[in-house]
């Protein structure tokens, strides 16, 4: 599957390909400015699905393989939205609640870092959505863990761990350049590109490492 790829390489690819899937997710949110509430969108997560899919599995010229793992992301980023869909609220504010027992994260300049506030300084929420992404990552990492055959575990939690922490740094960065660049859209892209590339990472290792 990619056999011609070494460990570093293959992560490599997989961030690039996972990173771009994450741009495009951040132009998609920028355009539904101003009435953006959610990260979350239907048509990020297919684009997810696909790039990453294709990755995963080292570009292979199978088609039932490169299908199958398109599936996989399909169905674990899907039942994961399903999941927090019933709980988001909640789980926004046990993410909060956990994130404030931290003590730089417990102030107003180190909250702004995890957000993303456009000209009439309405803001959407990202690394407060940490638990929510941890959740979603969990389901993708199971799904293609059974789709791609490797072991189940060691997807489980890359999945979530990798998805939760590019959650908590992404928006820091995309903030950081954003605003060195003053350009809004340049923190949405980046904020995106980063937390899609670290779970693309974290979804790699796990697929490389554990392959059956």
């Amino acid at each position: 599957m990619f056999s011609n790829l070494s460990f570093k390489k293959y992560l490599t690819v997989n961030a690039v390909s996972f990173g771009l899937a994450g741009l495009l997710w951040g132009l998609i949110l920028f355009n539904r400015l101003p009435d953006l509430e959610y990260p979350f969108h239907y048509a990020a997560f297919l684009i997810l699905a696909v790039l990453g899919g294709m990755s995963l599995i080292g570009f292979s010229k199978n088609i039932k393989e490169i299908l199958k793992s398109i599936l996989a992301g399909v169905l674990g980023y899907g039942v994961g939205l399903l999941v927090i869909v019933v709980w988001i609220y909640g789980l926004a504010l046990t993410g909060i609640f956990i994130l404030s027992l931290i003590p730089f994260t417990n102030n107003p300049t180190a909250d702004k870092f995890f957000e993303l506030i456009d000209l009439s300084q309405k803001s959407i929420g990202i690394g407060s959505f940490w638990l929510i992404f941890l959740i979603i990552g969990v389901f993708t990492g199971l799904s293609y863990a059974l789709f791609l055959k490797t072991k189940i575990w060691p997807m489980i939690w890359r999945g979530g761990v990798g998805f939760a922490f590019g959650s908590l740094i992404g928006p820091i960065i995309g903030n950081l350049l954003g605003n060195a660049l003053n350009s809004l859209l340049i923190a949405y892209l980046i904020t995106f590109a980063v937390m899609s590339a670290v779970l693309g990472k974290f979804l790699a290792w796990g697929v490389y490492k554990f392959k059956k």
